[in-house]
């Protein structure tokens, strides 16, 4: 490090300032590149995420009410649909929903139980679906998890639904 010194003093003055603005714009594009445009880039993607998030808990929350809604106007599940098992309820809404496609994995852990796995699926089909099952045929999602995809408006999901005791 004494040596470096030592050469740096021996060089004329003007060299020494060319040294010395040279080493700033290095330390400042490194700070630049290291630090502050990685920070700023992370805290803008965390901003689209959490703007994502209350997006779809908006939604959540205005479907929630509309289901309350139609429960307190007396909407039952038709008794037809009341003995047919929960995966061919599923399974039919589905298809007429548009979104069967997208289905990768169904398991049915019980009778009145299904775990249904989606793979980028329309967010809107998605929550058009919820409402059909639960209005129509009285089967609610028990656990939902939904993965924002890179694609706006696309989403996979997994849920596990249940059919209401008639």
């Amino acid at each position: 490090m004494n040596t470096l010194i030592l050469w740096f003093r021996h060089q004329p003055p003007h060299e020494q300032r060319l040294l010395i603005s040279a080493a700033a714009i290095v330390a400042i594009t490194l700070f630049y590149l290291l630090i502050w445009e990685p920070v700023f880039e992370e805290l803008e993607n965390q901003t689209e995420k959490l703007q994502s998030q209350k997006t779809i808990l908006a939604w959540m929350n205005n479907a929630s009410n509309e289901v309350i809604s139609l429960r307190a106007a007396g909407a039952s599940p038709s008794s037809q649909s009341a003995s047919q098992p929960i995966s061919t309820l599923v399974e039919r809404t589905a298809v007429s929903a548009g979104i069967r496609a997208n289905i990768t994995k169904m398991n049915s852990d019980k009778k009145q139980s299904l775990k249904v796995q989606f793979d980028s699926v329309e967010f809107d089909r998605l929550g058009q679906w919820f409402a059909k099952l639960q209005h129509d045929y009285a089967i609610n999602p028990k656990s939902v998890q939904i993965k924002q995809t890179d694609k706006p408006g696309i989403v996979s999901c997994r849920v596990t639904l249940e059919k209401q005791a008639s």
